[in-house]
């Protein structure tokens, strides 16, 4: 069985996608503080190496639309935001959360580089880059109005928010105990 292009490129989109999906999952696990310790190292690591799978993965994603011989894209429509001639607002949209990823995951790996502040100020745009990746796959993807996607599409954001907000409370509740040993003593 021979792939076409568009099957490679979507294939690589969804699985680029779902990784994204997994390692941001993952990063707001981690830094839960109710979880334990022994998990924590457990999701640092998949949380990393998911995190640069996902991005090399989007790297063939891109890779591959210049081989497309329906749209015939050109490098700099591919790599350069916005520059596109066929959907060019949403290829732009794709196009910065891909470079919003590789930030992210670049300033993770030089933390020590460029001190942990400036890091965390970086990170923060995981949950942006995640919604771009989002707009991108439901209003682009050929396969968007199918229910398995809408259900992948709102799944994903369900669960990342519904973490999120636990993550917050989890993290209030941890704030309200501390301060109560401290009025305490």
């Amino acid at each position: 069985m021979v792939l076409t292009t568009w099957e490679w490129t979507r294939a690589s989109g969804l699985i680029s996608f779902f990784l994204l999906f997994l390692s941001i999952l993952a990063g707001l696990w981690h830094s839960t503080p109710t979880v334990k310790k022994a998990w924590k190292t457990r999701l640092f690591f998949f949380h990393q190496t998911i995190g640069w799978l996902g991005f090399l993965v989007i790297i063939f994603h891109a890779m591959i639309l210049l081989y497309d011989q329906y749209v015939s894209y050109r490098w700099y429509e591919v790599f350069l935001p916005f520059m596109s001639d066929e959907h060019r607002l949403l290829v732009g949209i794709g196009t910065l959360a891909f470079y919003g990823i590789f930030l992210i995951l670049l300033s993770s790996d030089m933390m020590k580089k460029v001190g942990r502040s400036l890091w965390k100020k970086i990170h923060l745009f995981s949950l942006p880059a995640y919604l771009l990746a989002l707009v991108h796959g439901t209003l682009l993807g050929t396969d968007r109005t199918s229910s398995f996607m809408q259900l992948i599409y709102t799944g994903t954001s369900i669960l990342l928010l519904i973490t999120y907000l636990l993550k917050r409370r989890s993290g209030g509740s941890q704030r309200r105990i501390m301060a109560r040993e401290v009025d305490s003593s």
